[in-house]
């Protein structure tokens, strides 16, 4: 198993990146400098910023002194401390153990620190900052006599402080603040100026991607207490869109027309730098797999001479694979462990599809191997054998395409007693045959020719096959449908096949994402059946399925079916039970209220595929709908807009 916590080993090929960013940072000429990390969740940013760290901590002292580095993340103090005060005091804090015991900068730092702590206001205070800062306006507003005095208390108030309170310290001198941030400014670039041997001040500030809205903006406008002083660098990591949504929620009426807000500006102004992290390609993504395993499987010794061959192999070559099992056994010689090259045989089948689902993401690389190696351990305590290469493969599916994992499962159970899985065992052996015919330029007239996407965009039909699939070959429209989509064609074609395998102990493993197939043994069979045509992935069927459904289903099972529908929408908001759910809802307006209540449960962004159906097919005039569509509108998101744009365009067609 690997924690998912940052580190400062360099698995992912980030050398250039840590290159750029130890430049900009130990160039005099550029300090101060504000310096910003961008990259998506999962991406890698607090591992950059640790070997960073890590770096700049080896440079030897010369003349111009020392790098500080003072790390700070925001996230650990939301909720608890005001975040303008905590990142004062880390970096004083950081600044007064630099200083030598009792001399006058550690004095000085000392009172500033105190001048932080001073500022540092409780969060109950803060929320109920409001009510006496309202009750000044209103104050004001009935009594004008009354105004001055109701200034007085709201400013306190956002303060942390109310005018009979006593100040906090020692004495009135340690306690003297600042008239103003200029003023506060000064002293703390006079407190570094005045230690020689610090060359600068680094902040590095991390998870601000985590915070709420209002804990980003107050970062930014502690940091703002810092900008232009001398021998300090300002290194921030963050999901860049996530930091501009927080800012333009927190001011949601300075966006000018036709814009979303001034996050965007407002973010590329308080960076002077940019590093964006890119996406890990498909070969780095399996060297970093392979990397994985290689860390998991050998001594400490071993693990760093692969590292060396890594290294050397990405300066010849930084796009291709830099590690895998050839690579490790010409390394490691007969050291070799037999484990290791079965892992990594696996991981190169695998990491094709698995790079591109997960969109070259360590973290959830990280997570799926995680995933894959509990199982196998679970299974093994359990007294079960399990081939790590058909569970990796199986994962596969299940992680990213939870709604074919799911038609998969359904097979395997209809399969039970008849002796093997003719539904995948015909649709593999359809894609390994036209494989295999392609790669020969077989002009065999038994070998279908490839035919061309339909218009909308959907897979195209290859055969006229109706009825069950067979260990011939022969599929029916469903199974075709679902072989010729492009991604599970590529996952047919990955080895292991597997429709000679019994696949019932790896469905245990997952059975927590297949509940729906054991509680709907409590409908009648017909009903079963409707249910999984409403997930199919051919809209006739889909229709057809959903007229059936009006038609024939008794009202004391129609509550049963829309659960088990709902279930799959919130496993897969983006799938084709999605579109069944507002059909039916547009058929039968009786189940609104259900559909809606389990739609609130899905994250907006999660049904972005699906808004301009649920908008069109949804009952407009349904009490429930307008509340979930109102509540839409009002999350101030672009799936929020685009959904009042689909109502508006919905209106002037005269569908409300």
């Amino acid at each position: 198993m690997w924690s998912d916590n940052e580190t400062d080993l360099d698995l992912l090929g980030f050398d250039f990146l840590v290159d750029e960013m130890v430049v900009a940072l130990t160039q005099q000429r550029l300090l101060p400098l504000t310096l910003g990390v961008l990259g998506g969740w999962g991406s890698g940013k607090s591992s950059l910023l640790r070997i960073v760290s890590k770096e700049l901590s080896t440079i030897s002292s010369d003349e111009a002194g020392h790098f500080v580095v003072v790390p700070f993340s925001p996230w650990q103090y939301e909720g608890y401390e005001d975040i303008k005060g905590a990142l004062m005091e880390a970096v004083l804090t950081r600044l007064q153990q630099e200083a030598d015991e009792g001399s006058a900068e550690a004095v000085e730092a000392g009172r500033l620190r105190r001048v932080a702590r001073s500022l540092r206001r409780p969060v109950q205070m803060l929320v109920g900052a409001a009510l006496p800062a309202g009750a000044a306006m209103a104050a004001g507003a009935l009594d004008p006599g009354l105004a001055d005095v109701a200034s007085t208390i709201a400013q306190s108030a956002v303060g942390g402080t109310y005018p009979d309170q006593e100040p906090v310290g020692e004495s009135a001198e340690e306690n003297r603040t600042p008239a103003d941030p200029g003023a506060f400014r000064q002293e703390f670039a006079s407190l570094v100026g005045s230690l020689e041997q610090v060359r600068a001040v680094i902040v590095l500030i991390d998870d601000l991607d985590r915070c709420l809205p209002h804990t980003v903006v107050d970062t930014f406008e502690a940091i703002r207490l810092f900008l232009n002083v001398e021998k300090s660098a300002f290194v921030i990591a963050a999901h860049p869109e996530v930091v501009q949504a927080a800012i333009d929620r927190r001011y949601p009426g300075l966006g000018r027309p036709g814009t979303s807000g001034l996050g965007a500006e407002y973010l590329e102004k308080m960076l002077q730098v940019k590093i964006s992290i890119p996406v890990l390609s498909a070969p780095e993504a399996e060297t970093y797999m392979h990397l994985l395993l290689a860390q998991l499987h050998l001594e400490r010794e071993q693990f760093e001479r692969v590292c060396e061959a890594v290294d050397l192999r990405r300066r010849e070559s930084a796009l291709g694979v830099a590690l895998n099992a050839g690579i490790a056994s010409a390394t490691l010689g007969a050291g070799m462990p037999t484990r290791l090259y079965e892992d990594m045989t696996w991981a190169a089948a695998i990491s094709p599809v698995l790079g591109s689902t997960l969109r070259g993401n360590p973290r959830q690389i990280k997570r799926f191997l995680n995933t894959l190696t509990l199982r196998l351990a679970s299974a093994e305590r359990r007294g079960t054998r399990l081939d790590a290469a058909v569970l990796a493969k199986l994962m596969v599916l299940e992680e990213q395409y939870l709604t074919d994992f799911q038609n998969l499962f359904d097979w395997q159970v209809q399969a039970l007693g008849s002796g093997g899985n003719g539904h995948l065992q015909a649709a593999e052996r359809h894609a390994r045959g036209a494989a295999t015919a392609a790669q020969r330029g077989s002009g065999d007239s038994q070998t279908p020719e490839e035919p061309r996407a339909s218009s909308d965009g959907r897979p195209p039909r290859r055969g006229r096959a109706r009825g069950e699939s067979t260990a011939t070959g022969e599929l029916n429209e469903e199974v075709r449908a679902w072989a010729e989509m492009p991604h599970i064609d590529a996952w047919l074609r990955m080895d292991p096949a597997l429709a000679a395998v019994d696949l019932g102990p790896y469905f245990t493993f997952a059975r927590a994402k297949l509940r729906l197939a054991a509680t709907t043994a409590l409908l009648p069979a017909h009903v079963q059946e409707l249910l999984g045509l409403l997930q199919s992935d051919v809209v006739g069927r889909r229709r057809a399925a959903v007229r059936q459904v009006q038609q024939t289903v008794a009202a004391e099972d129609l509550p049963t079916l829309v659960e088990h529908l709902m279930q799959v929408v919130q496993r897969d908001p983006a799938g084709p039970a999605t579109d069944s759910a507002a059909e039916l809802c547009h058929e039968i307006p009786a189940i609104a209220r259900d559909v809606c209540e389990r739609l609130r449960l899905v994250p907006l962004e999660l049904l972005r595929p699906k808004l301009s159906t649920l908008v069109r097919r949804l009952p407009p005039t349904d009490p429930s709908v307008t509340a979930l569509l109102d509540g839409w509108e009002s999350t101030g998101t672009p799936a929020g807009a685009f959904v009042r744009q689909a109502r508006d365009v919905r209106r002037r067609q005269g569908r409300s």
